[in-house]
Formats: structure tokens, sequence, C-alpha cells
């Protein structure tokens, strides 16, 4: 008999929002304004905050649209948005209500982290509920954010208390995509010979156990790149009921089949992140706003067929 979901649960919502949508994608939204398509840039014509806010949440609306039917959940980098300073978060807001009105899951990628006091500030801004005069409200309210754990546990916990609370979400960093991971997360403990990423995926494995859902997997997840396939292959079995974010996929040279490595037989376990091969993929500033939609859809879909054969492998693989 299957079990019965908690949608009070971070990790319940998104297994049960994967088998909905019938994969494991994740659409990344990071806005370049000078990079959209010409419908987007020539209506900014006049200079100030509010004229990109409206330009960043006019492009990201019609994206939204284009995946909200075909996608899980959504992942907006919140530098992109940071960079062009009070219009870009004002877009970022924007962006993460418009796309929880839409269904869909939304992944701040925000990368924070500090001692205890200021951790529980950035766990109040981005999951939980910032205390003021009249109340307690909440700000940015994203489903889950992506953290660094680098300044070790106890900069961890104020995240883990604020995701069983509110019934929220963590991805902490523990071998990522970037070329460059390796210069520390790979370097070896001298006590026990291992990576630092394994003792990593440790500590992401036994916190972990405090925000378990009935699907079986934590609300207590990793992130783990598609460009390192052999080392994920690892993760994944340290990890074994952590959800795995996976950057790396299309545009930095990720396959479906190194991303399999993150997944458990059963094909689910993880979720894989795509931004610039599904948003900016146009050849010509002037395609038109439903051409557009319709190359964002056909994108997505792509991905989909994608990981779903090559996870379909990666099953018949484990049973061999």
């Amino acid at each position: 008999m299957s079990c019965v979901l908690s949608m009070d649960n971070f990790a319940d919502r998104l297994m049960d929002a994967v088998k909905r949508k019938g994969n494991p994608c994740v659409v990344g939204l990071d806005p370049r304004v000078d990079q959209m398509p010409g419908f987007i840039t020539e209506a900014l014509t006049e200079k100030g905050p509010e004229s990109v806010r409206q330009a960043i949440a006019r492009f990201h609306r019609i994206v939204l649209d284009a995946v909200a039917q075909l996608v899980p959940a959504v992942k907006p980098q919140i530098a992109f948005f940071e960079q062009y300073g009070l219009g870009g978060i004002l877009a970022f807001i924007d962006t993460v209500q418009m796309a929880k009105e839409r269904g869909l899951i939304v992944i701040a990628d925000a990368k924070r982290n500090d001692i205890a006091s200021t951790a529980e500030a950035y766990a109040n801004a981005f999951l939980g509920r910032t205390r003021l005069p009249w109340g307690d409200e909440p700000v940015f309210d994203a489903d889950c954010v992506t953290i660094s754990p680098f300044l070790g546990r106890d900069s961890l916990n104020p995240f883990i208390k604020t995701c069983s609370k509110y019934g929220k979400g963590v991805f902490i960093l523990v071998k990522t995509s970037n070329p460059g991971s390796s210069d520390l997360q790979d370097v070896k403990e001298a006590e026990s010979g291992r990576p630092i990423y394994v003792r990593l995926a440790r500590t992401v494995h036994e916190l972990g156990q405090e925000t378990m859902g009935k699907s079986g997997y934590s609300s207590v997840g990793a992130v783990v790149g598609a460009t390192f396939p052999e080392q994920a292959k690892e993760l994944r079995q340290l990890m074994p009921r952590s959800i795995i974010l996976v950057p790396g996929y299309g545009s930095q040279g990720g396959t479906g089949e190194d991303a399999a490595k993150c997944f458990n037989p059963d094909g689910l376990g993880a979720i894989v992140n795509a931004s610039r091969s599904i948003t900016y993929t146009f050849q010509s500033p002037s395609i038109s706003e439903k051409e557009y939609a319709q190359l964002v859809r056909n994108n997505v879909e792509k991905m989909a067929g994608e990981l779903n054969t090559a996870l379909g492998r990666h099953a018949a693989t484990a049973m061999t």
C-alpha cells in the first residue's frame, strides 16, 4: 500500500510534484536583461529600478506560463537579480510569487550561510518569517534555499530548525559543478584519507534524519554536479534518503547519463536544473513572444525526454 504523503513536508511535496509532472526537470531563472529577446529589451525605454523590475517580471511571466504544466520546480538564482539592485530584488519577489501562483516549487539559489545568528536571519528571510512590531511576516517565502556548509554544523542548524517549523527545505553544497570545486571539496582528510565531500555527504545524511518525510526522503538535500558523475555515484550511496539537486546539465557539459548517477535505481531522489539551455537558446533577438514561449517549451520537453531515457537505462543497469 502506498503511503499518504505529508504536504507539510518539503521532500514529500517535491517528490509528489516530480511524479505528477512525470520528470525531474528544474528550470533555472537567471535574468540577463541585455540578453533577453527584443520584445523585452525594446520596451526598456526608461531608466530606473521599476523599469528593470517590470522587464524581468514580464520575461519570467512568459517563461513560467510556458513551463508551469511541464516541470515540478523552478530555481531563481538570486545573484542575477541582485546585480540589478532594488529593481532586481523586487523582481525576485515577483518571480517567486508568480511561480508559486502557478503551482511550482521554488528553490532559491542563494548559497547563503554565516555564523549561527546570521544564519538564522538568512533562514528567516528565505524560508521562515521575520519578526516585526506588528507580528511575524514572510519575506521571500521560497520553498527551499541552497546553503553553504563551510562554517560548520552550528551554521546549518538554524536552517534545519526553520525547515522543520515551516515545512521548507535546503540543499547543502557537497560537490558543486564548477571545475574549481576540486580545490577544496576533493582535498583528503588526514585522518580518513577520504575527500572533504564525503564528510559533507555524511553530514547531510545525518542532519536529514530530523526532516524525513513519508516519501522516504528528507527535506535536507545536497547539491551534486552532473559534471562529476563518478563522484555522484559514490555520493548517491552515502545519501540514499537525501534529494540531490543536480546542476551542470546542459550548458556546463553534463549529460542525461551523467545526471542519472545522482538518482536511486527507482528513478527518484534527485532533480536536475538547466538554465541557459532552456531560456537563452533563441538565435535572433527579433523572435516573437509566441515563438519564444514555444521554444522554451520545446527545450523543456527535450530535456525531460533525455533525462527520462537516461533514467530508464540507469534503472535497467541497476537490475542486472
